[in-house]
């Protein structure tokens, strides 16, 4: 009985290709955590339910990191993926007990996403997809309806990447302004025993990294969710399509299907940079601290923005420090009180 019900899926799958198509979804939610263009694959109807479900657009952080003010030291847990993506992609291979700390200076609000090789690698698999599905019946494989299957789940996949894109985008610009005359100096870590952290230092004109992390603003709206809803519908109908495809057909959807897929999990696996994500950073000022010895990296980045240092201090050496760092840091302390006591 076993054997029989294998070849008949194995003589025509369309039985089980709706099964097939709403698998997946845990790895399109991290390959969407930076959403646009998207090529046909399984996963998105589970995906936009749990949407609806959430009535949130912003995706679940993946590992949780710290945003910490240098100014004034308190520090909250990050809620955005996109500040998640910011820290990820500046990973580096350090030596053994190394920490490298990047400074990224920006006066600009975030713009318009940019494009990467995650984003081109997605666009020329949507053309592979859909000029396969084209040339098929050409060459007498297949018929019309790999081409209208393959072309509906393109459209909605790449409309359901749009639409969470553009709440993307919706949450960025809603994050309030850091003031022309005001320094913003913000610390992003994963913690003790991580080997990187940034630092994001907004001259006025930039938007409050802090505002970003608390992820207020991914609620779904009532247009994005009557949009997802009708998302679902559209994809629910694709499903029921797929049952009715002949043999051939469906061998040739289930391959298409399988390179969008592959994307899927190639997506899934990447972090997106700053300008990807519609950040403004100034590259020429672009600043690097890394050292084998923890303690000297934050007493560099101390030197270099007041305040950084002092604010992971407590994340990276919550016990007693040595006498000498202690000596240090407070005449580095008593330094600055000085200084600002001579402005005065």
């Amino acid at each position: 009985m076993i054997s029989t019900l294998f070849f008949q899926i194995a003589w025509n799958p369309s039985a089980i290709l709706p099964i097939l198509m709403v698998l997946g979804a845990d790895m399109l939610r991290r390959s969407q955590s930076v959403p646009g263009v998207a090529p046909f694959s399984i996963g998105w109807l589970e995906f936009l339910l749990d949407l609806l479900a959430r009535g949130r657009s912003t995706l679940p952080v993946e590992s949780p990191c710290m945003v910490i003010n240098a100014r004034s030291g308190y520090a909250r847990t990050n809620r955005s993926a996109v500040l998640e993506h910011l820290l990820r992609s500046h990973n580096t291979t350090p030596t053994r007990g190394g920490l490298t700390i990047t400074f990224l200076y920006t006066s600009q609000r975030p713009g318009g996403p940019g494009s990467d090789i995650v984003s081109y690698t997605a666009l020329a698999t949507v053309i592979l997809q859909l000029a396969a599905a084209g040339v098929l019946p050409i060459l007498g494989i297949g018929s019309d309806h790999i081409l209208a299957v393959t072309a509906s789940g393109t459209i909605l996949s790449t409309a359901a990447g749009l639409l969470l894109r553009r709440q993307q985008q919706r949450e960025l610009c809603t994050a309030r302004e850091v003031p022309a005359a005001r320094r913003d100096v913000v610390c992003i870590t994963s913690g003790n025993g991580s080997a990187e952290a940034i630092v994001v230092v907004n001259e006025g004109g930039g938007v409050r990294i802090e505002d970003l992390a608390a992820g207020r603003a991914g609620q779904l709206g009532v247009a994005a969710s009557l949009g997802v809803g009708v998302l679902v519908v559209l994809w629910a109908a694709v499903l029921l399509a797929l049952t009715a495809l002949e043999p051939v057909d469906a061998w040739c959807v289930l391959a298409l299907c399988g390179a969008g897929t592959a994307y899927t999990a190639y997506a899934a696996r990447k972090w997106r940079g700053g300008a990807v994500l519609g950040f403004k950073f100034a590259e020429e000022r672009k600043t690097v601290v890394r050292a084998d010895k923890v303690m000297e990296v934050l007493m560099k980045a101390e030197e270099l923005e007041t305040g950084v240092g002092s604010a992971l201090l407590p994340v990276f050496f919550p016990g007693a420090l040595r006498p000498e760092e202690e000596l240090w840091w407070t005449e580095r302390k008593e330094a600055l009180k000085a200084t600002k006591s001579l402005k005065m």
